[in-house]
Protein backbone atom coordinates (compact mmCIF):
# COMPACT_ATOMS: atom_id res chain seq x y z
CA UNK A 1 0.00 0.00 0.00
CA UNK A 2 1.49 3.38 -1.01
CA UNK A 3 1.58 6.39 1.27
CA UNK A 4 -1.25 8.14 -0.58
CA UNK A 5 -3.67 5.25 -0.06
CA UNK A 6 -2.63 4.89 3.55
CA UNK A 7 -3.35 8.55 4.27
CA UNK A 8 -6.76 8.31 2.55
CA UNK A 9 -7.83 5.24 4.55
CA UNK A 10 -6.54 6.76 7.79
CA UNK A 11 -8.50 9.95 7.18
CA UNK A 12 -11.74 7.99 6.58
CA UNK A 13 -11.32 5.94 9.76
CA UNK A 14 -10.62 9.05 11.78
CA UNK A 15 -13.75 10.72 10.41
CA UNK A 16 -15.90 7.69 11.26
CA UNK A 17 -14.54 7.54 14.80
CA UNK A 18 -15.08 11.24 15.28
CA UNK A 19 -18.65 10.98 14.02
CA UNK A 20 -19.39 8.04 16.33
CA UNK A 21 -18.01 9.89 19.33
CA UNK A 22 -20.24 12.89 18.67
CA UNK A 23 -23.55 11.00 18.85
CA UNK A 24 -25.94 12.66 21.30
CA UNK A 25 -29.14 11.05 22.57
CA UNK A 26 -32.26 12.69 21.16
CA UNK A 27 -35.11 13.32 23.53
CA UNK A 28 -38.23 14.35 21.57
CA UNK A 29 -40.00 17.44 22.92
CA UNK A 30 -43.03 15.66 24.35
CA UNK A 31 -45.30 17.93 26.29
CA UNK A 32 -45.69 16.73 29.86
CA UNK A 33 -49.10 16.71 31.44
CA UNK A 34 -49.93 16.62 35.11
CA UNK A 35 -53.55 15.64 34.48
CA UNK A 36 -54.83 12.53 36.19
CA UNK A 37 -57.94 11.65 34.21
CA UNK A 38 -60.73 9.68 35.86
CA UNK A 39 -60.98 6.05 34.71
CA UNK A 40 -64.33 4.31 35.23
CA UNK A 41 -64.57 0.54 34.85
CA UNK A 42 -67.66 -1.59 35.37
CA UNK A 43 -71.10 -2.67 34.25
CA UNK A 44 -74.54 -2.00 35.70
CA UNK A 45 -75.49 -5.60 36.44
CA UNK A 46 -79.23 -6.20 36.45
CA UNK A 47 -79.14 -9.72 37.90
CA UNK A 48 -76.20 -9.65 40.29
CA UNK A 49 -73.68 -7.43 41.99
CA UNK A 50 -72.61 -4.23 40.27
CA UNK A 51 -68.91 -3.44 40.71
CA UNK A 52 -67.59 -0.05 39.59
CA UNK A 53 -63.86 0.66 39.85
CA UNK A 54 -62.55 4.23 39.92
CA UNK A 55 -58.91 5.10 39.30
CA UNK A 56 -56.77 7.82 37.73
CA UNK A 57 -54.38 7.86 34.81
CA UNK A 58 -50.75 8.71 35.55
CA UNK A 59 -47.77 9.98 33.61
CA UNK A 60 -45.08 7.57 32.42
CA UNK A 61 -41.91 9.51 33.14
CA UNK A 62 -38.35 8.86 34.22
CA UNK A 63 -38.31 7.71 37.82
CA UNK A 64 -41.99 6.78 37.73
CA UNK A 65 -42.87 4.47 40.60
CA UNK A 66 -45.72 2.78 38.68
CA UNK A 67 -48.02 3.61 41.56
CA UNK A 68 -51.67 2.75 40.88
CA UNK A 69 -53.88 5.75 41.65
CA UNK A 70 -57.25 4.70 43.06
CA UNK A 71 -60.15 7.11 43.54
CA UNK A 72 -61.57 6.92 47.06
CA UNK A 73 -64.19 8.90 48.91
CA UNK A 74 -66.53 9.22 45.93
CA UNK A 75 -70.32 8.87 45.96
CA UNK A 76 -71.85 6.74 43.22
CA UNK A 77 -75.43 5.97 42.30
CA UNK A 78 -77.36 4.28 39.51
CA UNK A 79 -80.14 6.40 37.98
CA UNK A 80 -82.95 5.61 35.56
CA UNK A 81 -85.05 7.90 33.37
CA UNK A 82 -87.80 7.95 36.02
CA UNK A 83 -85.36 9.57 38.51
CA UNK A 84 -85.07 6.45 40.65
CA UNK A 85 -81.76 6.39 42.56
CA UNK A 86 -79.82 3.28 43.64
CA UNK A 87 -76.69 4.11 45.70
CA UNK A 88 -73.44 2.14 45.48
CA UNK A 89 -71.26 1.63 48.55
CA UNK A 90 -67.48 1.99 48.71
CA UNK A 91 -65.87 -1.36 49.56
CA UNK A 92 -62.19 -0.38 49.35
CA UNK A 93 -59.43 -0.08 46.74
CA UNK A 94 -61.53 2.22 44.58
CA UNK A 95 -64.35 -0.34 44.24
CA UNK A 96 -68.02 0.68 44.64
CA UNK A 97 -70.68 -2.03 44.80
CA UNK A 98 -74.42 -2.62 44.99
CA UNK A 99 -76.84 -5.44 44.33
CA UNK A 100 -80.06 -4.39 42.60
CA UNK A 101 -82.62 -5.86 40.23
CA UNK A 102 -82.81 -3.66 37.14
CA UNK A 103 -85.72 -3.69 34.69
CA UNK A 104 -85.25 -4.52 31.02
CA UNK A 105 -87.60 -1.78 29.82
CA UNK A 106 -85.60 1.04 31.44
CA UNK A 107 -82.50 2.97 30.49
CA UNK A 108 -79.83 3.52 33.12
CA UNK A 109 -76.79 5.67 33.79
CA UNK A 110 -74.09 6.07 36.43
CA UNK A 111 -73.69 9.28 38.45
CA UNK A 112 -70.36 9.99 40.21
CA UNK A 113 -69.52 12.69 42.74
CA UNK A 114 -65.81 12.75 43.58
CA UNK A 115 -64.24 14.01 46.78
CA UNK A 116 -62.84 17.09 44.98
CA UNK A 117 -66.39 18.29 44.22
CA UNK A 118 -66.64 17.24 40.58
CA UNK A 119 -69.65 15.53 39.01
CA UNK A 120 -69.64 12.90 36.26
CA UNK A 121 -72.48 11.11 34.47
CA UNK A 122 -72.62 8.41 31.85
CA UNK A 123 -75.12 8.50 29.03
CA UNK A 124 -78.41 6.67 29.51
CA UNK A 125 -77.94 3.24 27.94
CA UNK A 126 -80.50 0.57 26.99
CA UNK A 127 -80.77 -2.47 29.23
CA UNK A 128 -79.34 -5.49 27.38
CA UNK A 129 -80.22 -9.03 28.43
CA UNK A 130 -77.49 -11.57 27.79
CA UNK A 131 -78.57 -15.00 26.54
CA UNK A 132 -77.14 -17.99 28.43
CA UNK A 133 -73.66 -19.25 27.64
CA UNK A 134 -74.08 -22.49 25.74
CA UNK A 135 -70.68 -23.99 26.50
CA UNK A 136 -67.15 -23.15 27.51
CA UNK A 137 -64.82 -25.66 25.89
CA UNK A 138 -61.14 -26.06 25.04
CA UNK A 139 -58.73 -27.83 22.75
CA UNK A 140 -54.99 -28.05 22.21
CA UNK A 141 -53.49 -25.28 20.09
CA UNK A 142 -49.77 -24.96 19.38
CA UNK A 143 -49.16 -27.35 22.25
CA UNK A 144 -51.08 -25.17 24.71
CA UNK A 145 -54.72 -25.01 25.79
CA UNK A 146 -57.09 -22.63 24.00
CA UNK A 147 -60.38 -21.88 25.77
CA UNK A 148 -63.51 -20.86 23.84
CA UNK A 149 -66.97 -19.41 24.51
CA UNK A 150 -70.13 -20.43 22.65
CA UNK A 151 -73.52 -18.75 22.81
CA UNK A 152 -76.59 -17.87 20.75
CA UNK A 153 -79.72 -15.75 21.00
CA UNK A 154 -82.75 -17.38 19.33
CA UNK A 155 -84.50 -13.98 19.32
CA UNK A 156 -81.58 -12.39 17.38
CA UNK A 157 -81.50 -9.46 19.82
CA UNK A 158 -77.86 -9.71 20.89
CA UNK A 159 -75.37 -9.13 18.08
CA UNK A 160 -72.55 -7.86 20.34
CA UNK A 161 -70.80 -9.60 23.22
CA UNK A 162 -67.93 -9.12 25.64
CA UNK A 163 -66.42 -11.73 27.96
CA UNK A 164 -64.16 -11.58 30.97
CA UNK A 165 -63.15 -14.34 33.34
CA UNK A 166 -61.74 -15.29 36.71
CA UNK A 167 -59.29 -18.17 36.74
CA UNK A 168 -58.37 -20.21 39.81
CA UNK A 169 -55.86 -23.01 39.97
CA UNK A 170 -54.56 -25.49 42.52
CA UNK A 171 -50.81 -26.00 42.77
CA UNK A 172 -48.47 -27.87 45.08
CA UNK A 173 -45.10 -27.11 46.67
CA UNK A 174 -42.10 -29.03 45.38
CA UNK A 175 -41.77 -30.74 48.77
CA UNK A 176 -44.16 -31.56 51.61
CA UNK A 177 -43.16 -30.44 55.09
CA UNK A 178 -44.84 -30.89 58.44
CA UNK A 179 -42.13 -28.93 60.25
CA UNK A 180 -41.42 -25.27 60.98
CA UNK A 181 -38.73 -23.34 62.83
CA UNK A 182 -39.98 -21.70 66.05
CA UNK A 183 -38.12 -18.41 66.47
CA UNK A 184 -38.96 -18.13 70.16
CA UNK A 185 -37.69 -21.55 71.23
CA UNK A 186 -35.06 -21.63 68.45
CA UNK A 187 -36.11 -25.18 67.63
CA UNK A 188 -37.91 -27.05 64.87
CA UNK A 189 -41.48 -28.00 65.83
CA UNK A 190 -44.47 -29.65 64.10
CA UNK A 191 -46.32 -27.34 61.70
CA UNK A 192 -49.97 -26.56 62.50
CA UNK A 193 -50.99 -25.36 59.02
CA UNK A 194 -50.32 -27.12 55.76
CA UNK A 195 -48.32 -25.28 53.10
CA UNK A 196 -48.21 -27.99 50.46
CA UNK A 197 -51.54 -27.37 48.65
CA UNK A 198 -52.47 -23.84 47.59
CA UNK A 199 -54.76 -21.95 45.24
CA UNK A 200 -54.36 -18.74 43.30
CA UNK A 201 -57.00 -16.55 41.64
CA UNK A 202 -56.53 -13.90 38.95
CA UNK A 203 -58.89 -11.88 36.76
CA UNK A 204 -58.58 -11.47 33.01
CA UNK A 205 -56.84 -8.35 31.71
CA UNK A 206 -57.30 -8.69 27.94
CA UNK A 207 -60.43 -7.64 26.01
CA UNK A 208 -62.52 -10.45 24.47
CA UNK A 209 -65.28 -9.51 22.03
CA UNK A 210 -67.66 -11.27 19.68
CA UNK A 211 -70.15 -10.11 17.07
CA UNK A 212 -72.82 -11.83 15.01
CA UNK A 213 -73.95 -8.59 13.35
CA UNK A 214 -72.86 -9.77 9.89
CA UNK A 215 -74.37 -13.24 10.29
CA UNK A 216 -77.88 -14.41 9.44
CA UNK A 217 -78.35 -15.81 12.95
CA UNK A 218 -77.15 -14.61 16.34
CA UNK A 219 -74.68 -17.45 16.95
CA UNK A 220 -71.20 -17.13 18.40
CA UNK A 221 -69.15 -20.28 17.87
CA UNK A 222 -65.70 -20.91 19.34
CA UNK A 223 -64.92 -17.33 20.36
CA UNK A 224 -61.32 -17.57 21.64
CA UNK A 225 -60.68 -16.57 25.24
CA UNK A 226 -57.67 -17.50 27.35
CA UNK A 227 -54.68 -19.26 25.78
CA UNK A 228 -52.58 -21.23 28.26
CA UNK A 229 -49.10 -22.01 26.99
CA UNK A 230 -47.61 -25.51 27.05
CA UNK A 231 -46.26 -26.44 30.48
CA UNK A 232 -47.98 -23.55 32.27
CA UNK A 233 -48.15 -24.40 36.02
CA UNK A 234 -51.77 -23.24 36.12
CA UNK A 235 -52.72 -26.73 34.95
CA UNK A 236 -50.15 -28.53 37.09
CA UNK A 237 -52.97 -30.01 39.23
CA UNK A 238 -56.45 -28.58 38.60
CA UNK A 239 -57.53 -25.40 36.81
CA UNK A 240 -60.86 -23.57 36.80
CA UNK A 241 -62.14 -20.69 34.71
CA UNK A 242 -65.36 -18.78 35.43
CA UNK A 243 -66.47 -16.89 32.32
CA UNK A 244 -68.83 -13.90 32.53
CA UNK A 245 -70.74 -12.85 29.41
CA UNK A 246 -71.99 -9.29 28.81
CA UNK A 247 -74.43 -8.21 26.11
CA UNK A 248 -73.40 -4.90 24.50
CA UNK A 249 -75.11 -2.24 22.46
CA UNK A 250 -73.38 -1.08 19.27
CA UNK A 251 -71.80 1.97 20.94
CA UNK A 252 -70.38 -0.20 23.71
CA UNK A 253 -69.02 -2.71 21.21
CA UNK A 254 -67.34 0.05 19.19
CA UNK A 255 -65.76 1.47 22.35
CA UNK A 256 -64.36 -1.87 23.50
CA UNK A 257 -63.19 -2.71 20.00
CA UNK A 258 -61.26 0.56 19.83
CA UNK A 259 -59.77 -0.11 23.26
CA UNK A 260 -58.75 -3.57 22.09
CA UNK A 261 -56.99 -2.07 19.08
CA UNK A 262 -55.19 0.46 21.27
CA UNK A 263 -53.94 -2.10 23.75
CA UNK A 264 -53.28 -5.20 21.65
CA UNK A 265 -52.80 -4.40 17.96
CA UNK A 266 -50.17 -1.65 18.03
CA UNK A 267 -46.72 -3.00 17.30
CA UNK A 268 -45.41 -1.47 14.06
CA UNK A 269 -46.08 1.38 11.66
CA UNK A 270 -48.35 -0.95 9.69
CA UNK A 271 -50.62 -1.63 12.68
CA UNK A 272 -53.59 0.55 13.60
CA UNK A 273 -52.36 3.63 15.44
CA UNK A 274 -53.73 4.60 18.87
CA UNK A 275 -56.93 6.59 18.70
CA UNK A 276 -58.46 9.01 21.16
CA UNK A 277 -61.06 6.56 22.42
CA UNK A 278 -63.84 8.39 24.21
CA UNK A 279 -66.46 6.53 26.17
CA UNK A 280 -69.94 7.58 27.24
CA UNK A 281 -68.95 9.37 30.48
CA UNK A 282 -68.56 13.14 30.78
CA UNK A 283 -67.70 15.62 33.50
CA UNK A 284 -70.63 17.97 34.06
CA UNK A 285 -68.57 20.48 36.07
CA UNK A 286 -65.83 20.75 33.43
CA UNK A 287 -66.88 19.89 29.88
CA UNK A 288 -63.24 19.97 28.67
CA UNK A 289 -62.08 17.25 31.07
CA UNK A 290 -61.29 13.85 29.57
CA UNK A 291 -62.93 10.81 31.19
CA UNK A 292 -61.98 7.23 30.29
CA UNK A 293 -64.57 4.45 30.37
CA UNK A 294 -67.86 3.12 29.07
CA UNK A 295 -70.80 2.10 31.25
CA UNK A 296 -73.30 -0.42 29.93
CA UNK A 297 -76.29 -2.02 31.64
CA UNK A 298 -77.94 -5.43 31.47
CA UNK A 299 -77.89 -8.96 32.74
CA UNK A 300 -74.81 -11.16 32.72
CA UNK A 301 -74.41 -14.91 32.33
CA UNK A 302 -71.70 -17.12 33.82
CA UNK A 303 -70.35 -20.61 33.30
CA UNK A 304 -67.44 -22.45 34.95
CA UNK A 305 -65.36 -25.37 33.74
CA UNK A 306 -62.47 -27.35 35.25
CA UNK A 307 -59.41 -28.71 33.43
CA UNK A 308 -57.43 -31.50 35.09
CA UNK A 309 -53.73 -32.13 34.72
CA UNK A 310 -54.46 -35.75 33.79
CA UNK A 311 -55.98 -34.37 30.56
CA UNK A 312 -52.61 -32.86 29.61
CA UNK A 313 -49.66 -34.55 27.84
CA UNK A 314 -47.39 -36.61 30.08
CA UNK A 315 -44.58 -34.03 29.86
CA UNK A 316 -46.74 -31.01 30.74
CA UNK A 317 -45.29 -30.51 34.25
CA UNK A 318 -41.65 -29.44 34.10
CA UNK A 319 -39.18 -30.08 36.96
CA UNK A 320 -39.40 -27.47 39.70
CA UNK A 321 -35.68 -26.79 39.84
CA UNK A 322 -35.80 -27.11 43.63
CA UNK A 323 -33.12 -29.09 45.45
CA UNK A 324 -32.85 -30.63 48.90
CA UNK A 325 -29.98 -29.74 51.22
CA UNK A 326 -28.90 -31.05 54.62
CA UNK A 327 -28.76 -28.60 57.51
CA UNK A 328 -25.88 -29.05 60.02
CA UNK A 329 -26.88 -29.41 63.65
CA UNK A 330 -24.80 -26.40 64.68
CA UNK A 331 -26.29 -24.13 61.96
CA UNK A 332 -30.03 -24.66 62.42
CA UNK A 333 -30.71 -21.10 63.58
CA UNK A 334 -28.79 -19.60 60.64
CA UNK A 335 -30.38 -21.68 57.88
CA UNK A 336 -33.89 -22.12 59.29
CA UNK A 337 -34.24 -18.95 61.33
CA UNK A 338 -34.79 -16.72 58.34
CA UNK A 339 -31.27 -15.61 57.41
CA UNK A 340 -30.48 -18.63 55.29
CA UNK A 341 -33.86 -18.68 53.52
CA UNK A 342 -34.52 -22.41 54.10
CA UNK A 343 -37.48 -24.30 55.52
CA UNK A 344 -37.17 -27.77 57.09
CA UNK A 345 -38.58 -30.77 55.24
CA UNK A 346 -37.77 -33.79 57.37
CA UNK A 347 -35.71 -34.92 60.35
CA UNK A 348 -32.44 -36.80 59.81
CA UNK A 349 -32.56 -39.59 62.41
CA UNK A 350 -29.03 -40.93 61.97
CA UNK A 351 -27.27 -40.05 65.29
CA UNK A 352 -23.81 -40.36 63.74
CA UNK A 353 -24.22 -37.67 61.09
CA UNK A 354 -23.57 -34.01 61.72
CA UNK A 355 -26.78 -33.06 59.88
CA UNK A 356 -30.13 -32.57 61.62
CA UNK A 357 -32.70 -31.80 58.92
CA UNK A 358 -33.29 -31.89 55.20
CA UNK A 359 -34.45 -28.54 53.87
CA UNK A 360 -35.07 -26.49 50.76
CA UNK A 361 -35.65 -22.87 49.87
CA UNK A 362 -38.74 -21.21 51.31
CA UNK A 363 -40.64 -21.00 48.02
CA UNK A 364 -39.96 -24.68 47.31
CA UNK A 365 -41.65 -25.75 50.57
CA UNK A 366 -44.23 -23.07 51.39
CA UNK A 367 -46.83 -22.63 48.63
CA UNK A 368 -48.29 -19.53 50.32
CA UNK A 369 -45.45 -17.53 48.76
CA UNK A 370 -47.51 -17.70 45.55
CA UNK A 371 -51.09 -18.20 46.74
CA UNK A 372 -53.36 -19.10 49.63
CA UNK A 373 -53.81 -22.40 51.45
CA UNK A 374 -57.49 -21.63 52.03
CA UNK A 375 -59.55 -23.86 49.75
CA UNK A 376 -62.15 -21.99 47.61
CA UNK A 377 -65.77 -22.82 48.45
CA UNK A 378 -66.49 -24.03 44.89
CA UNK A 379 -63.46 -26.32 44.69
CA UNK A 380 -64.23 -30.04 44.26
Amino acid sequence: MNQKHFLLISSCCFALLAFDGCKVPYDPPIKSSNAHYLVVEGYLNGNGQTNIKLSRTRNITQGDTSAYIIETGAHLRIEDEQNNILPLNESGNGIYTGNYFLYSGNKYRLHISTSNGKEYVSAFVPFKQSPPIDTINWNFKNGGVQIYANTHDPQNHTPFYRWDYTETWEFHSAYFSGLIFNSQSQTVVPRTNQVYICWRTENSTAIYLGSSAKLKEDVISQAPLNLIAFGDPRISVLYSILVTQHALDSAGYNYWNAMKSNTENVGSIFDPQPNQTRGNIRCTTDSSEIVVGYIGAGTTQQKRIFINNNQMPANWNSPSGCTIDSIPKDSIVYYLGGTGGFLPIDTILDPYTRFAYTASYNNCVDCTYYGTNIKPSFWP
